[in-house]
């Protein structure tokens, strides 16, 4: 945590990438918080309408290749700068649309938002962070992001139990602050988006195949837990705004004390290792969430969930290995497209099954977690680190 803070002080491009991750956490958690029970207790959402919004939530996601035509006219921190606003003004009027389109708006609008930012930021940790300490680096960045998300999980219970807020002040409290934290990166001086100038045009390589396979696979993956994980505490135990605040701060405080050391850990036994080990423990998890009829059990499976997620780190970090250093940009913002090709229909057609049984929703997920597991067996530990030391003498 020291490492961070160090940062923080500074107006570094480092620091930025932390208020960026930390801004966003805080708009992204006050939504994941309360947006299941807004849906289901205030709008009145079934099981398929809560899928139709996470398909339409991807929408933006799926079209995030268009950043391309912004990055012609806006710099790439300044792009990230307007992503987040946008982000932050979409969490905060949330709760003044409670109907089932005027949440579908809402979502579309503050994933406008989401994934623009997501896009660029990638692109910009992958400038930016030197390529051996780059699984720690992202650690300590995501570790920052984590704490805060922490912050507010427990202010969220506070604010619950003290003053019996509503979901419509969270929402507003939240994206108020994401857009307060996007106006002061203004004042950050302007600095030189890359230390290579990037290619501004559509890029699709086959010796990217696998990178883009895992990243589809991943997409899918997600939106299982984000859509389905949530709504399963809800629906199947009952789980309150309190409760689920609870859940989302033990996830967040894991990860913080995790992210770091599995950032390390990735660095040192290589990306695929870590990938294998992803997949085979999410197969796992997945199987349980399917059977699982104990809200405990069911909590420790869900931070569990979460910390899983830290080793997407080493996708990253193959990413980073993989990647010619002037297409980071342009294969940033398509790998994002392929990530949400996934994202815009399952949800509603897992809506759709989960109307039928849950525990097939996980199933499926267990098969997908299998698949991306025989396709991280075909890359080359070798080939990334040696492709990009290649890459850096050319520089």
């Amino acid at each position: 945590m020291i490492a961070w803070r160090y940062h923080l002080l500074s107006r570094s491009p480092v620091a930025m990438l932390i208020i960026i991750g930390i801004a966003s956490i805080i708009a992204n958690t006050g939504w994941r918080v309360v947006m299941n029970n807004f849906a289901v207790d205030t709008v009145g959402m079934t099981g398929a309408n809560v899928g139709i919004l996470q398909s339409v939530r991807e929408i933006p996601g799926l079209l995030a290749f268009t950043v391309m035509f912004l990055l012609m006219a806006l710099s790439e921190q300044r792009v990230a700068i307007l992503s987040l606003c946008i982000l932050g003004i979409g969490v905060a009027i949330t709760g003044y649309l409670p109907t089932v389109y005027g949440f579908y708006f809402t979502t579309v609008f503050m994933s406008l938002g989401f994934h623009y930012l997501e896009a660029v930021h990638r692109s910009l940790s992958t400038q930016v962070l030197e390529a051996e300490t780059f699984g720690e680096s992202m650690g300590q960045i995501n570790a920052a992001s984590a704490f805060f998300g922490l912050a507010t999980f427990i202010g969220i219970i506070l604010a619950v139990q003290i003053f019996d807020v509503s979901a419509k002040v969270i929402f507003l409290g939240c994206g108020v602050i994401c857009t307060l934290l996007s106006i002061y990166l203004l004042s950050f001086h302007k600095y030189d988006d890359s230390r290579v100038k990037q290619i501004n045009k559509i890029i699709l390589r086959k010796e990217y195949s696998t990178y883009y396979f895992l990243t589809f696979l991943g997409g899918a993956r997600r939106q299982i837990f984000v859509a389905f994980a949530g709504l399963l505490m809800v629906q199947k135990f009952d789980y309150s705004i309190t409760m689920m605040a609870t859940l989302f701060m033990l996830s967040s405080l894991a990860t913080t004390i995790t992210l770091p050391a599995i950032g390390e850990f990735i660095d040192r036994i290589g990306e695929k290792r870590a990938l294998l080990l992803e997949y085979a423990a999410l197969a796992i998890l997945f199987l349980s969430y399917a059977y699982v009829s104990n809200h405990y059990v069911a909590g420790v499976l869900y931070v569990l969930d979460s910390i899983l997620f830290s080793f997407t780190l080493a996708l990253a970090t193959y990413f980073k290995k993989t990647i010619k250093p002037d297409e980071i940009s342009a294969t940033s913002s398509i790998s994002f497209t392929i990530n949400h090709i996934a994202a815009v229909f399952l949800p509603f057609l897992l809506g759709i099954v989960w109307m039928s049984g849950s525990e097939i929703v996980f199933i499926i997920g267990a098969v997908i977690a299998m698949i991306s597991f025989f396709v991280a067996m075909s890359i080359k530990e070798d080939r990334g680190t040696v492709k990009q030391d290649i890459y850096q003498r050319d520089i």
